[in-house]
């Protein structure tokens, strides 16, 4: 990635990040059962901490999905159900991986989040190509 394009994704990144955090009106840090940190928005909750995806265990050159499996497992029995992927993690892959492994949740109980590769667009039809990927 070239040093501008870092620089227009993170200039995004930290826009929704303040969006998050002062655009929502009144919110609250509030703690679960489990010890879990979420802040409370209008009418969501989000946990404090995510499931990053950006790397995940590999058997060779392809992502070990019964690992991912234990390891979301894991997550959703310790209070954490947010997870965050992108589009150009692992090779395009962990969207995929991901999308799999939650299929058997309730979709009411995880948030994910997903980033576009804003550098790869420069026209309508990649922006369309990207989403459809």
């Amino acid at each position: 990635m070239k040093r501008r394009d870092f620089i227009k994704s993170s200039i995004f990144a930290l826009g929704g990040t303040a969006l998050m955090t002062t655009g929502c009106g009144k919110n609250e840090i509030i703690k679960t059962k489990n010890q879990i940190m979420r802040r409370k928005y209008k009418d969501i909750t989000v946990p404090l901490l995510g499931f990053g995806l950006m790397r995940l265990p590999m058997d060779g050159n392809k992502i070990d999905m019964v690992e991912l499996e234990k390891m979301t497992e894991y997550a959703f029995a310790h209070g954490a159900n947010y997870f965050d992927t992108a589009y150009m993690y692992v090779d395009g892959n962990s969207e995929t991986a991901i999308g799999k492994v939650l299929k058997k949740y309730d979709r009411k109980s995880f948030i994910l989040a997903d980033k576009s590769p804003i550098y790869k667009m420069n026209s309508r039809e990649d922006v369309r190509k990207v989403f459809d990927e």
